[in-house]
């Protein structure tokens, strides 16, 4: 009986030590940002801030292109939870903005139409300078990034 739980807690460790979850990232954009973002990894002069959480931090500029120092990773993202976006660049005083989710989308245009949200990510792996990009737009714009 004891070796049961030998091999599941050795599975155990196994399975959690090869998680191939991404770090989580906190975004925070200028209040009035409207447009496309593109960050690009590996560069000597990028940020590379970490919070108290673990969470790596990015400060978007109003021209919305951010330099990393960190090497681009790939992996499983949740969404709205391993990336987080955020309009206002102190992080006591944001307000969140979310990834765009027709289903979520649709429950209530009429309030959602004028909601700014998160579109079209994405990420490139040509080497060596890798980017991560999307787009904050309203809601009420969600055609023009969908269909």
């Amino acid at each position: 009986m004891k070796i049961k739980y030998i091999i599941a807690g050795l599975l155990f460790l196994l399975f959690t030590s090869c998680d191939n979850t991404l770090q989580c990232e906190r975004h925070f954009l200028p209040r009035q940002f409207l447009g496309k973002v593109v960050i690009v990894f590996n560069q000597k002069d990028g940020q590379k801030k970490v919070n108290q959480e673990g969470c790596i931090v990015y400060y978007i500029p109003q021209s919305g292109d951010c330099k990393s120092a960190l090497p681009i990773k790939s992996g499983t993202a949740y969404p709205n939870e391993t990336f987080r976006y955020f309009l206002g660049m102190d992080p006591k005083n944001s307000i969140e903005i979310f990834e765009f989710l027709e289903s979520d989308y649709f429950k209530d245009t009429t309030a959602n139409k004028y909601k700014k949200y998160i579109f079209n990510l994405y990420s490139g792996y040509s080497a060596p300078n890798n980017v991560f990009g999307y787009e904050v737009d309203y809601g009420s714009n969600y055609k023009k990034h969908y269909y």
